[in-house]
């Protein structure tokens, strides 16, 4: 008989909101981050861990009848598929239970032999997700009583459901830049990351040249040392930043996290890490220059060409006189130091051409951060780099599920709409067509109609269909009379209707205009609950409001911001929180600012969000560089649950729509194809376009 005893809890995991414009941890945690398997809280006696071959710990001889308990867990948000990353060395199934080792069950994974107790696979299954409130949950173990059962390293609960024995076979997928196949069997695959602290003495999965494994590295054990002056670098030629190339006129989401140790022994030492290409003659990185105590940020073609995209803090400094208006943009000062050990981590994504790059001390606090623009899509897996002198490298970590989310964008190669056009706004008319209202750039005063046939073919209808300035905003049949409802948003302004008389080219001044909007600039999107059968109204000091309002802000600071504001009448508005939804935050894209764009529920009742996230650089001369997506609680809609790191789309790069900054967004969904359509106004004149496919019946376990 193996008893029940307590273990301390080696890992918090804090669900964070954003509530009063501060970071706040809330007393529960959240289900849909991963869970590591050795931070539970209870457990049989007997379940041990050991060190695991992925990184970390996982748990071990865990037999039949065990279970392991991990305490408080916030289930309002729903949750529809649970996945565990394990390996096995019998048959068996793993019960997900709430409360205690007998409570109610949300679902139940099996497993079979996996080959050894470190031969890791995911296996899923479907959840009740009827379940709420805070829970403790607990894992219940059954197979062979002969020997223990398996092993298991992590786990976590996903947003979409799971289709049991379907699998992606990216085998056949290219990429256009380079060619070259999906990795589906390599070491260290895509979809699960690596660590290396070298401690087997070689360098085995790793390409070299210039750089070697030596004793009394960082932590006195062993590291990857470079010697000397000349150019040293290692990359993984089977492990990479899975491909977004879909073929055809499609491409999607792509990044990943990488991190390591680092002494720089010598003054002279320019050591960092990046993302090469396939053969190492094409690199993105970021390297720490104590000459000049800055982080470099470089880019090298093909042809040999290294060019210095940007400079940390110098070009921070160089932007004061732009931000003046801000007190805490300031100055950074870096000192970095020989002997001393730092953390360096860059986000990358190497279709949005966005990175963010950390620097931590030895006690993982951070130091100094920034973000670029670095336009290489061929460079994609992870590499360390040196020159000029003496440096150590130890703990690399490469991270691809940078964000986690439950759908991935794709985004179509070709504006849907040009050369003037901008801040669209789409719904379905009558006549089963899409259509779109849309600013005219340059000429705010006017707004013109186009339609579609699938939400991709475009076709201008109409160039001056109303006349007012704004951001045009839709709400479809809220009071019953068939009609189709549209406003620029701004405090005061009117409502139009339309009947959809001559596509939509005629529209009539409604009896209501928007009214109050607390001083902010406009009205951007507004969610009418009553249409979303996973939506109910939303409860505030003792009054269910029916509509709700994101609403940006340049007036106040941080410029810009966005606020929720609520209604049942579309003209009498309540802020019930007037902190910014996103507040600046140095730990995503739009450090300086977020306004948000547009909002749609998802399938749980929660809020997807597109915020045009705003940077002090001011890529391509705007303050918007590309949608970056976050999800808000459906019931409290001012609280974010969850928030994205880098751009959804391309950003900085001229003459294609998706490579510039976004003017007005808007999501919509069509039954139909179940794709959720997002449309942007890129860059100025153009109107891209990117979807979800799959929205509500995802066909795969996972699209990361």
């Amino acid at each position: 008989m193996r008893h029940s005893r307590t273990f301390p809890l080696a890992i918090v995991l804090f669900s964070l909101v954003f509530i009063c414009g501060e970071s706040k941890a809330s007393a529960a945690n959240n289900p849909l981050n991963t869970i590591k398997a050795d931070s539970f809280s209870d457990g049989s006696e007997g379940i041990k861990t050991e060190p695991c071959s992925e990184g970390g710990t996982n748990l071990s001889s865990i037999h039949d009848g065990d279970f392991v308990m991990y305490k408080a867990f916030d289930f309002d948000s729903g949750v529809a598929a649970f996945k565990i990353r394990l390996a096995a060395n019998r048959q068996g199934k793993v019960e997900v239970r709430l409360d205690n080792p007998t409570g109610p069950l949300l679902g139940t994974v099996s497993f079979n032999s996996t080959g050894g107790w470190q031969s890791w696979v995911d296996a899923t299954c479907n959840v009740d997700n009827s379940q709420s409130g805070v829970r403790d949950i607990y894992l219940v173990f059954h197979g062979d009583a002969g020997g223990a059962l398996l092993n298991v390293r992590q786990f976590v609960f996903l947003k979409s459901s799971v289709i049991s024995g379907q699998s992606l076979d990216l085998s056949s997928r290219l990429d256009v830049e380079d060619n070259e196949p999906q990795a589906t069997k390599a070491w260290g695959m895509p979809e699960t990351g690596f660590t290396d602290d070298f401690e087997d003495g070689t360098m085995s999965h790793w390409t070299t040249s210039g750089l070697t494994v030596t004793d009394h590295g960082i932590d006195g054990s062993h590291s990857v040392a470079h010697t000397g002056t000349a150019l040293g670098f290692a990359f993984t030629p089977d492990v990479y930043i899975n491909k977004t190339d879909t073929g055809g006129e499609w491409r999607t989401q792509a990044e990943a996290s990488l991190a390591a140790d680092i002494v720089i022994d010598s003054k002279d030492a320019r050591p960092g890490i990046g993302f090469s290409s396939k053969d190492g003659k094409q690199r993105v990185y970021v390297i720490l220059n104590p000459a000049n105590n800055s982080i470099e940020a470089h880019r090298k073609l093909l042809d040999g060409t290294d060019v210095i995209i940007h400079e940390h803090p110098k070009f921070i400094q160089d932007l004061a006189a732009k931000v003046a208006d801000d007190a805490s943009q300031s100055s950074v000062t870096l000192a970095l130091q020989t002997g001393v050990k730092y953390r360096l981590q860059m986000d990358w994504s190497p279709y949005s051409n966005g990175i963010i790059v950390f620097l931590y001390d030895d006690k993982g606090t951070v130091i100094t951060s920034f973000r670029t623009v670095i336009d290489l899509p061929a460079a994609r897996r992870p590499m360390l780099v040196c020159s000029g002198g003496d440096a150590r490298f130890d703990n690399v970590k490469f991270d691809p599920t940078l964000d986690g989310w439950d759908y991935k964008w794709q985004w179509y190669k070709s504006p849907v709409l040009g050369d003037d056009v901008c801040n669209p706004a789409v719904w379905k008319g009558k006549d089963g067509k899409m259509y779109m209202v849309w600013r005219k750039f340059g000429a705010d005063t006017f707004h013109g109609i186009a339609s579609s046939p699938d939400g991709i073919h475009w076709t201008r209808v109409n160039d001056e269909t109303l006349k007012c300035t704004g951001d045009m905003n839709v709400v479809v049949d809220p009071f019953g009379d068939g009609l189709i409802y549209v406003t620029p948003g701004g405090g005061g302004m009117p409502w139009f209707t339309s009947d959809g008389s001559n596509n939509y080219t005629t529209w009539n001044t409604a009896s209501i205009k928007v009214g109050d909007i607390f001083g902010n600039c406009r009205i951007q999107e507004i969610i009418d609950t009553k249409r979303y059968p996973q939506m109910s109204p939303v409860s505030y000091q003792g009054t269910d409001y029916r509509f709700i309002a994101y609403v940006e802000d340049w007036n106040h600071m941080p410029k810009p911001h966005s606020v929720v504001l609520l209604s049942n009448t579309l003209d009498k508005w309540v802020l019930p929180d007037p902190d910014p939804v996103i507040p600046p935050m140095d730990n995503f894209w739009g450090e300086k600012g977020s306004a948000l764009g547009a909002a749609y529920p998802l399938p749980d009742g929660n809020i997807l969000l597109a915020s045009c996230s705003c940077t002090w650089a001011g890529y391509t001369g705007a303050p918007e560089p590309s949608n970056v997506s976050a999800i808000a609680d459906g019931k409290q809609p001012w609280k974010i649950l969850k928030l994205g790191t880098l751009p959804d789309a391309p950003v900085s790069r001229e003459a294609v729509w998706y490579q510039g900054p976004n003017f007005g967004t808007a999501f919509y969904y069509d039954d139909a194809t179940d794709t959720l359509f997002f449309y942007g106004g890129f860059h100025d004149y153009r109107i891209g376009m990117m979807r979800v496919q799959h929205f509500l019946h995802p066909e795969a376990v996972s699209s990361k």
